[in-house]
């Protein structure tokens, strides 16, 4: 008897709203495109199915950007965006598929992690598909993040201002990491815009 291949899917967490930084940081360009053109691009790319993007914060202009470059994602409107990003991976993990064996969650602020990276974690995964599978940087777990079906269920129950990470410090959950000291460079203020 043939096993499925394991399924894989990706959410883009874009609905802050950028307080911090004083403009959308998904419409900031580094490179070629808005941060948020190149985490959707990216995500394709890998050939998850669905991309699947959060959007909160200025929703309107941000679907007007994909829209006008023709990129074909699920979107995901979290009403409740200012609660943090809890409320993103709430939202995101409700509209999920059932038959998913994995979400690969991005964020639209690391423009430090290239697809190159991201395959690297995914190919990992896919040799182990019912493992997190996380970067580490900073001394701890994080985003990019590969979380399996079985702790998606905990996902719903997230609350607050925070995130995966918050899955993958319970050392009752298997975790892999692997080493993405980039990813610890995330755009909040303009400093960190300045640094780039």
């Amino acid at each position: 008897m043939r096993t499925r291949p394991a399924r894989l899917a990706c959410v883009l967490l874009a609905a802050g709203e950028s307080r911090r930084l004083g403009r959308p940081k998904q419409l900031l360009r580094v490179g070629p495109r808005p941060l948020l053109l190149e985490g959707v691009l990216t995500a394709l790319a890998l050939r998850c199915h669905p991309v699947t993007v959060v959007l909160g914060a200025h929703s309107l202009r941000l679907r007007a950007l994909l829209a006008r470059n023709h990129v074909s994602v699920r979107i995901v409107h979290n009403a409740a965006w200012r609660e943090g990003m809890a409320s993103s991976v709430r939202a995101a993990v409700a509209r999920a598929p059932n038959r998913l064996s994995a979400v690969l969650f991005l964020v639209v602020d690391q423009p430090r992690v290239r697809q190159r990276t991201l395959a690297r974690l995914v190919q990992i995964w896919r040799r182990q598909p019912g493992t997190a599978i996380a970067a580490y940087y900073a001394g701890r777990a994080g985003v990019p993040a590969i979380v399996p079906h079985r702790l998606l269920r905990e996902a719903r129950a997230l609350e607050g201002d925070i995130g995966i990470r918050a899955l993958l410090r319970d050392g009752a959950h298997r975790v892999r990491t692997v080493a993405m000291p980039e990813a610890a460079f995330d755009i909040d203020t303009p400093e960190d815009l300045a640094r780039l």
